[in-house]
């Protein structure tokens, strides 16, 4: 049976993450509409305060998602972070799923710090080439048992859950109005040829941040040239007016290379 990652095509790899990111939107569908309310009307005194009630609405949608679980701890600076088999019809593979919450007023960009990226990006800034290194493993290595001298690799899939939202400056519920979640995949570092071979073919963008006064380094993702390259990896459930839950489509391609958005069904939390 197929357990290394290594061994896989690129199309394979893109199959995982495209499964990946399936169970990802299936499960903040299922959870939209307690989502919605909580975000809507939860207090909160700030922009920080908001990420940080969208990471624990990350935590509640994804936490019954979980595939085979594997006992073992990924570190790093992810919100959602779990170890687990991921079944796949040419094999059955150890993954480290990582999953960022990210809460913003934009919808069109999300920002990254270096230790979120996981592949080196090449962009254009200010009319320079700009190289970030990976702050993101290819994989983790996991010491088998009772063989203690065989290594699995669980490939690393990052993800990120990005909640769009207004601020409706309300003195009581609701505070804010959540139009959208987004979720997308960043691409594994072995597919950085087919995204990013250079800095002029790229869906990076220089982050905000001052090395002036030491900030950890950022990076962004720009919504439309990654969608542009791979319709599938940005997936985003609206919320329509008077709808209880956010309207359940899948954004896909079909064989004649034209964007799609199919609709799915789902069981409501």
């Amino acid at each position: 049976m197929l357990q290394d990652y290594r061994q896989l095509t690129l199309d394979q790899i893109e199959q995982l993450e495209k499964q990946t990111l399936r169970v990802i939107v299936q499960a903040m569908q299922e959870y939209s509409r307690e989502a919605r309310i909580l975000f809507e009307t939860t207090p909160a005194a700030s922009e920080n305060e908001v990420i940080v009630l969208a990471e624990d609405l990350l935590q509640y949608a994804l936490e019954v998602a979980e595939c085979y679980p594997i006992n073992t701890r990924f570190a790093g600076f992810i919100d959602y972070k779990r170890v687990r088999w991921l079944g796949m019809p040419f094999g059955l593979f150890p993954q480290a799923l990582l999953v960022d919450a990210k809460a913003s007023t934009e919808n069109n960009r999300e920002t990254l710090q270096q230790s979120q990226l996981p592949m080196e990006a090449d962009f254009i800034s200010k009319g320079t080439g700009v190289s970030m290194p990976a702050g993101v493993p290819p994989h983790l290595d996991i010491t088998c048992v009772p063989r203690t001298d065989e290594t699995l690799h669980a490939i690393t899939t990052s993800a990120f859950v990005h909640f769009h939202y207004e601020v409706l400056g309300n003195t009581s519920p609701p505070y804010r109005r959540l139009n959208s979640m987004f979720a997308l995949v960043i691409p594994h570092a072995r597919l950085k040829p087919r995204y990013n071979p250079d800095a002029n073919t790229t869906f990076f963008g220089q982050g905000k941040h001052s090395p002036a006064r030491n900030e950890v380094a950022r990076i962004r993702v720009y919504f439309t040239r990654l969608k542009q390259m791979c319709p599938w990896r940005l997936q985003q459930l609206r919320f329509e007016a008077g709808s209880t839950y956010s309207t359940p489509a899948w954004r896909d391609v079909d064989g004649n290379g034209s964007e799609t958005l199919q609709p799915f069904s789902f069981i409501g939390r």
